[in-house]
């Protein structure tokens, strides 16, 4: 089979997968992903390169398909959404290690190209992390890919059936975005993924994506959150938390956009 028949196969069995992803996830984190506040933390929060590369190298991964920025954003300083600036560290990594452009231009498809609108396998592995359970990317020969979780990865790495890869491990890339994050801290939620305010608390406790929290005990006990390490030294207000037990959380992101959660 010729390179090309062998991408061609590639993107159709690629489609199908995700497709398959899709089809096995709670509707609750459906909701969850294609909220408005969600969309607006991934799409419309933009940022420069963190990475220390120079306009013209960035140009000519865009030309190559390789990075992809919206047109009335081109030529910004601020012109990454989120998902596009940890999938441009996973790039300037990649590339360190000598990968080529066409082979990220193919990886690049294999996480982004979906038979599902705002759908994809790469926004999907990054929220899963975030909320749940820690993904490995795996860049196979030509680009092909693979995400599997941590424990997947390293149970079937020692048994060495993967053919040769390089891993990424997305946490990393997705911590460089979020540097208030406290993805080592457990709330304790009950089963966050069935309940689309539980992910979406969930997700700006974990990130410290915000500006400050108001959690309403009751109409006249109102906390102010400004910290998510400095709330898990709270035993009170974790348990409260944890079990739901509060009125109504004011997630103030900054001065234009909150999002307020209700029982």
């Amino acid at each position: 089979m010729d390179i090309t028949k062998l991408k061609i196969a590639q993107d159709k069995f690629n489609q199908e997968s995700v497709r398959e992803i899709y089809d096995e996830i709670p509707e609750s984190f459906i909701q969850f992903s294609n909220s408005k506040v969600i969309n607006y933390c991934l799409h419309q929060v933009k940022e420069k390169a963190k990475q220390e590369r120079s306009s013209r190298v960035l140009n000519s991964w865009i030309e190559h398909n390789v990075i992809a920025i919206n047109d009335e954003d081109k030529g910004k300083i601020r012109r990454f959404d989120r998902l596009e600036s940890i999938w441009l560290g996973i790039v300037v990594e990649a590339r360190k290690f000598g990968i080529p452009l066409d082979s990220l231009k193919q990886t690049r498809r294999d996480l982004t190209q979906s038979p599902v609108k705002n759908f994809s396998l790469l926004k999907f592995s990054i929220l899963d992390t975030i909320l749940r359970k820690h993904k490995v990317l795996m860049i196979l020969e030509d680009g092909f890919t693979n995400v599997v979780s941590f424990e997947t990865y390293t149970k079937w790495i020692s048994k060495g059936l993967f053919p040769t890869h390089i891993n990424f491990k997305l946490i990393d890339f997705i911590s460089i975005e979020y540097p208030n994050n406290a993805f080592e801290i457990d709330f304790k939620l009950t089963n966050p993924y069935e309940d689309k305010n539980k992910m979406t608390l969930l997700y700006f406790l974990k990130t410290g994506d915000y500006k400050y929290i108001k959690l309403h005990l009751d109409k006249s006990d109102v906390r102010l959150i400004e910290d998510s390490n400095v709330l898990a030294q709270n035993d009170e207000l974790m348990e409260i938390i944890s079990t739901w037990g509060f009125l109504k959380a004011e997630i103030i992101i900054n001065d234009e956009v909150e999002e307020i959660i209700t029982l």
